[in-house]
């Protein structure tokens, strides 16, 4: 995916297009409850750094901020909204 976006800003970024990747970790949606059930919440947090898992809501002001336009100069990157379990 990254590879693909980075093609995708450079190629397209001449016609104006941005093209931008959220790579979210583990986030708490319906698909993901079932997993907590299984193996509980303390193993699901054990290595992510703010001990707090990701919710959809905690993404949605980082694709509002694409959106909106005052991040244009970033495109081709890729951001990690995981709480901090992968940090590069």
């Amino acid at each position: 995916m990254v590879s693909l976006i980075r093609s995708i800003a450079r190629h397209y970024g001449k016609q104006g297009i941005k093209a931008f990747l959220i790579a979210p970790g583990f986030t708490r949606t319906d698909m993901a409850e079932e997993i907590l059930a299984e193996y509980g919440e303390d193993f699901a947090l054990n290595d992510i750094a703010l001990r707090e898992l990701t919710v959809p809501e905690d993404i949605a002001p980082m694709v509002t901020l694409l959106c909106s336009g005052l991040a244009d100069h970033a495109t081709g990157t890729s951001i990690d909204m995981n709480a901090g379990s992968y940090v590069r």
